[in-house]
């Protein structure tokens, strides 16, 4: 060390030595001051630096308050999410490190300026992380403790256990605490319901057991439909009044089939083609059955509940393997939880009908060995619709099932729907007059020699079945099919297209004509035989045209076991003989 700088510390030392007179190191300071050498200068120098620096306290309070400043920053910016998993030992780093998983499922070390806090973060925590998650600063808030449902299969050590994911897909997730304290107090068992983060792979918690359902999914939460059997259906099928009569015996006087042992589930499949009715059939069943219970129980069908499950496939079916099986016992679950409910009125309490209703069972009742996942579906349908079952044949249930295409349904899920099968096919004679009375009910009919609107109703409808329906009627022949291994064709007419909705649409299409021909100032105004002629015979000719020898079974009634080899459409003239006639009927 040169010697000048030799001299500069000695003074400085002299200087800070508390054991030297205070006059003597005051001296030396004035000598420092007033002298021209240049190690005196740099001994002053040395000093005003090391004053500088020399107040420990006061650098302490400007590091703190730069620290807080640095907080204050990291938690009024954006801020993100994590789960604490536990605390680490990183080098010689101060303060403690945090091991965290992030939302993005990435695991990172970060600080935990709090000490106190980091005592207190427990396996599984919420925290808070700074926007960069370079330091933890808080527990988040409880709410935050959500995530899938998954299903516990078995605890793999004290930290892990092992889960199934939508019913199939097993994981190993790290344990929260919370659910290591649950399975350590045997709360857990296999089977039961964990909530999960897969991004994260954390199980955080065990769902207690679910002692009801919470709420219906499949509950149809809808008034009944306004279809009246003796206004709206012509034809109605015998099977609406006595389900009506048996809601009313077990409402009132239960104990009667009981003495009979008769279960009081009741299962029906109404089979036919499509536009048959089936569904106008069901709605008017809902109907009346609110109706009774409405007659029973004093309340008006506005206050009554909802009693009415439908099965969807939409809602039923799904991608994953298992789910489906699932969804078809909930919704069996919903409805038997349903019937166990009571109704109360008048002080007086009443168990009430519940309605279900599956509609197209064919695309959920595949015959088995077409598709593995509807083999299973099927699987649980049958055991669920087993009326001997303990939880089923002691419940006021009415299932009704509906299906286009019976053969394609499996033989066992028709025999347990089908305790009662009932058919619907295309009007017969008497059927059609019923239900084009109800659909020309109360419409305007063109007038003719002043003869009265319900006169003119009669005529119409008189004529329009002789068209159909009478052997030399003028209704020619339509389609001709040719089945496998005969020669003979089978001729088919318009009657053999008719249906309760082929009737609908065809009404509406004359009264259509009808409006534009008013608008357009007719003298006769109103609906008149050749427009209904006219629209019927289109109707037809529309179905006709989409048959062909796959799907003639849709739409005709053809006899057990035949294959349809060839379909011909029979040419038809363009103008029906009623228009040739250009004449309104005259009423006798």
């Amino acid at each position: 060390m040169p010697k000048s700088s030799k001299k500069i510390v000695s003074i400085l030392q002299l200087l800070a030595d508390k054991s030297a007179p205070v006059e003597q190191r005051y001296m030396l300071v004035r000598t420092l001051i007033a002298g021209d050498d240049p190690d005196n200068i740099a001994a002053v120098h040395a000093l005003l630096d090391n004053l500088t620096v020399a107040n420990p306290e006061s650098a302490y309070n400007e590091k703190l308050k730069q620290l807080d400043e640095l907080i204050q920053l990291m938690q009024s910016g954006p801020m993100r999410n994590a789960t604490f998993i536990d605390l680490a030992k990183v080098g010689t780093v101060q303060p403690p490190q945090a091991f965290v998983v992030l939302d993005d499922g990435a695991y990172a070390y970060t600080c935990v300026p709090d000490e106190t806090l980091a005592k207190s973060l427990k396996r599984g925590d919420q925290v808070i992380l700074e926007g960069k998650g370079r330091a933890l600063l808080s527990k988040a808030p409880d709410y935050l403790q959500v995530g899938e449902e998954a299903q516990f299969e078995r605890r793999i050590d004290d930290k892990h256990v092992e889960v199934s994911l939508r019913g199939q897909e097993r994981h190993v997730f790290v344990t929260s605490q919370t659910l290591s304290d649950q399975l350590d107090a045997a709360k857990v068992e296999p089977g039961a319901t964990l909530v999960v983060n897969s991004r994260r792979y954390f199980a955080d918690h065990a769902l207690p057991p679910q002692d009801s359902l919470a709420h219906y999914r499949y509950l149809l939460k809808l008034p009944p439909p306004d279809v009246c059997v003796e206004r709206d259906i012509g034809a109605p099928p015998a099977f609406i009044d006595e389900l009506a009569e048996f809601v009313r015996i077990e409402m009132t006087t239960p104990d009667l089939r009981r003495r009979y042992r008769l279960r009081r589930s009741v299962m029906k499949l109404l089979s036919g083609v499509s536009g048959s009715g089936k569904t106008l059939a069901i709605h008017a069943l809902w109907r009346r059955m609110y109706e009774v219970v409405s007659e029973v129980t004093g309340v008006a069908l506005a206050g009554l509940p909802f009693r009415v499950f439908k099965l969807r496939l939409s809602q039923v079916l799904s991608m994953w393997f298992g789910e489906s099986d699932k969804n078809i016992d909930r919704f069996f679950e919903e409805i038997e939880q349903m019937a166990e409910e009571k109704f109360t009125a008048n002080g007086r309490e009443y168990t009430l009908p519940v309605l279900v209703i599956m509609e197209e069972v064919d695309g959920v009742a595949k015959a088995r060995g077409e598709d593995g996942i509807y083999d299973r579906v099927l699987t649980t349908l049958l055991q669920r619709l087993d009326s001997t079952r303990e939880e089923l044949r002691g419940k006021l249930i009415i299932f009704i099932g509906t299906t286009n295409e019976p053969g394609a349904v499996d033989r066992a899920f028709l025999r347990r729907l089908g305790a009662t099968v009932e058919r619907f096919g295309r009007l017969t004679k008497r059927a059609f007059a019923a239900v084009l009375e109800k659909q020309l009910n109360g419409l305007p009919f063109a007038s003719n020699n002043g003869c009265p609107q319900p006169q003119l109703q009669r005529h119409i409808i008189r004529d329009l079945t002789a068209w159909f329906y009478s052997p030399n009627g003028s209704d020619k022949d339509l389609v001709e099919l040719t089945y496998a291994g005969s020669t003979t064709p089978d001729v088919r007419y318009r009657r053999d297209f008719l249906t309760g909705s082929l009737v609908d649409r065809a009404v509406q299409q004359a009264c259509a004509d009808a409006v534009a021909t008013e608008c357009r100032g007719s003298e006769r105004p109103g609906l008149s035989l050749e427009m209904l002629m006219k629209a019927f015979d289109r109707q037809c000719r529309n179905v006709a045209e989409q048959i062909n020898e796959h799907n003639a079974r849709h739409y005709l009634e053809l006899p057990d076991g035949v294959r349809v080899a060839t379909v011909r459409r029979i040419p038809q003239p363009s103008i029906l003989p009623v228009e040739l006639q250009r004449h309104t009927h005259q009423p006798n």
